[in-house]
């Protein structure tokens, strides 16, 4: 017996989605996808920028350095050692890891001699 098409829409049953529900899945997926990549767009663009900002500020930091004041009879002692991150002529700035509390990083301004 060969099925009726009109008698299966009319039954009410439902056959599967049409072409139009499908593109307007698709549509509203799109939109929703467009949003998300340039939430991250924007969000990657500030990370860089903070970091450019920061590195200017050691930067500006670090060329300032003739107008810092050296405090007299101030005990000298020996820094922990590091990688550089920021070096100037008479200063730099070093990035230490603290190895007791992970995740952790301290920034020592020192003076070079």
């Amino acid at each position: 017996m060969p099925c009726d098409a009109r008698k299966l829409r009319m039954s009410g049953s439902p056959a599967g989605f049409t072409l139009l529900e499908i593109l307007v899945a698709v549509a509203i997926l799109g939109m929703a996808y467009l949003v998300v990549l340039q939430n991250f767009s924007l969000s990657m663009r500030n990370i860089g920028r903070v970091e450019r900002s920061g590195r200017r500020s050691f930067e500006t930091l670090l060329a300032r350095e003739r107008d810092m004041l050296v405090i007299p009879g101030q005990l000298e002692a020996e820094p922990p050692g590091g990688e550089i991150y920021v070096q100037g002529r008479q200063f730099q700035v070093v990035r230490v890891d603290n190895a007791e509390a992970s995740g952790l990083t301290t920034l020592l301004l020192e003076r070079l001699q």
